[in-house]
């Protein structure tokens, strides 16, 4: 359907080239030339509707349920000039993972901001750009199906509301994060093209981007202002046999290619996060964090990060028996920038802005302030 706003617009925009056209023979030839300049911006500006201008700038992801940051994260992010954190606002699922109907998707593990660190919040929030990012995951999104507009609204306005409860003062946009694929495609396009619409209607300046996951390169592109080329979790992390699902050149490499003519401005974010997978007899069980597999009373190395448990050990409130096998992957900084640089050569001359997955210290220290800066670079 054709957009009547920008047809009154473009109406607007030959009404007022006219009249600038009439004076114009009333003056000098030199002020005619910039009246013609004034001309040109005025009709794009009126013509192709809100205008979209993307600062290049460094990023982070923070990906936590509570927005706490202490005095290593404010150096963190003014240290290597961070000017934008892609704020996970909460998720959307379908209860008990089930797609059925519409009336099972729910938002779920909002952000929420203890009192004690409101006000390095808000001062923090006055600095740097924040761009609330919502989750939606595949199930919710099935299930939405017919629906993408009463989602949307209830994204964009739930989104509105915490931003100005929290009292964000500098929002860029809205991203959409989610793990769409051939048969959702439609459906998730929908909803980009409904969240514009909403965003629109509540007169927010804000842009709209979406997550692309590298089999997403292959499929049109949403549309969304920009997208953000998430570069980690690249292969099957519930591959026995996998040398580290978090990042791998040889998992990329096949979908660069795709980067030369894909439509889309993207932004790119890479993996600075940690973890470790269990499987019982080959089979994916789930993730852990902070099993200490180099004590040998528990366990015995069967490779470069394999281990195997030889007695039943107690995790949290969960027993990784005797005979599991625990995979510890990383994201080290030579896995990371060779990645990187062979994006980077596939992004000359186009402006991007690099992003780190996520702000977390406990990883970060993995990296020396050199290294982080070589992530965040764009040069070539």
């Amino acid at each position: 359907m054709t957009n009547i706003k920008n047809i009154n617009n473009t109406k607007a925009s030959h009404l007022f080239v006219a009249f600038l056209m009439k004076q114009a023979l009333k003056i000098e030839m030199k002020q005619l030339i910039l009246i013609f300049l004034l001309v040109a911006v005025c009709s794009c500006r009126l013509g192709g509707g809100r205008e979209f201008a993307h600062e290049e700038c460094n990023g982070v992801y923070y990906w936590k349920t509570v927005f706490d940051l202490d005095t290593a994260d404010y150096a963190f992010l003014f240290g290597h000039k961070v000017g934008r954190i892609y704020l996970r606002m909460f998720d959307v699922t379908a209860e008990d993972n089930i797609a059925e109907t519409f009336d099972a998707v729910v938002p779920n593990a909002s952000m929420r901001i203890p009192d004690d660190c409101r006000g390095v919040v808000d001062y923090l929030s006055a600095k740097q750009q924040i761009v609330p990012v919502v989750y939606v995951t595949e199930d919710a999104l099935k299930a939405t199906a017919g629906q993408e507009g009463t989602l949307a609204s209830l994204i964009v306005e739930r989104v509105r509301r915490m931003c100005s409860y929290n009292e964000f003062v500098n929002v860029e946009g809205l991203q959409l994060d989610c793990d769409w694929t051939k048969t959702t495609e439609q459906s998730f396009f929908a909803l980009c093209d409904s969240a514009r619409s909403q965003i629109a209607q509540r007169s927010l300046q804000w842009s709209l981007s979406s997550t692309i996951r590298l089999h997403q390169l292959s499929r049109k592109a949403p549309p969304v202002d920009y997208g953000v080329l998430m570069v980690y979790n690249t292969g099957n992390f519930s591959d026995p046999d996998a040398r580290n699902s978090i990042i791998d050149i040889d998992d990329v490499e096949p979908y660069l290619s795709r980067l030369d003519d894909y439509p889309l401005h993207l932004d790119v974010a890479y993996p600075t996060y940690s973890w470790q997978l269990l499987f019982d007899d080959r089979r994916f069980i789930g993730l852990l964090n902070g099993v200490n597999v180099g004590d040998t009373t528990h366990f015995v190395a069967e490779g470069k990060n394999v281990h195997r448990a030889i007695c039943d050990v107690i995790y949290n409130d969960k027993v990784i028996s005797m005979g599991d096998v625990v995979r510890t992957e990383t994201s080290t900084f030579d896995e990371v920038i060779a990645v990187k640089d062979a994006i980077e050569r596939r992004l000359v001359g186009r402006p991007h802005s690099n992003i780190l997955y996520h702000l977390d210290q406990r990883n970060l220290l993995k990296y020396s302030s050199d290294e982080i800066d070589k992530l965040y670079s764009t040069d070539n």
